[in-house]
């Protein structure tokens, strides 16, 4: 479905498109910026320079972190995310309901309360480098809890 969200943009760039997909998975995303830094800042930029860039889960947030950035800014891109990452806490995204993780089972939506995590994504889109809009195109995905569709944010 992502890939072909993507196909158009393909299309756009005659020469060249490059993407970036980021799969979820929970502290996977900081492992992920941690490879995103380890190749622009090892490489070439240049050939990291992400025209699209989409993901899941942690993926998505770091496609949130990216897009910020334009392209040719990978450097300072993940110089960011990475940061961010290193000053985040378990307790920035989530936290056990009042009543225990046992007893949430049959009283709440989920195991765990991630209500920090909306703060911590409202924070990450109100830096400086959002102040002008999203600067690449992205698809973002994610499961509809409520009716478990696969759901794409463009």
């Amino acid at each position: 479905m992502i890939l072909a969200a993507a196909t158009p943009l393909a299309q756009a760039y005659a020469d060249k498109c490059n993407a970036l997909v980021m799969s979820g998975g929970g502290s996977n995303g900081a492992w992920e910026v941690g490879v995103l830094y380890g190749l622009v800042h090892n490489g070439n930029p240049a050939d990291f320079a992400w025209d699209y860039v989409t993901g899941i889960s942690a993926g998505s947030i770091n496609t949130a972190g990216l897009v910020g950035w334009a392209v040719g800014d990978e450097v300072k891109a993940t110089e960011w995310l990475s940061e961010t990452f290193n000053g985040l806490h378990d307790s920035d995204i989530w936290r056990e309901w009042p009543e225990g993780i046992e007893k949430s089972v049959f009283g709440r939506p989920s195991l765990l309360d991630d209500s920090p995590a909306l703060a911590f994504l409202e924070g990450l889109l109100t830096q400086p480098q959002f102040s002008e809009g999203f600067k690449r195109p992205f698809t973002i995905a994610a499961e509809n809890v409520e009716t478990g569709e696969y759901t794409l944010f463009n």
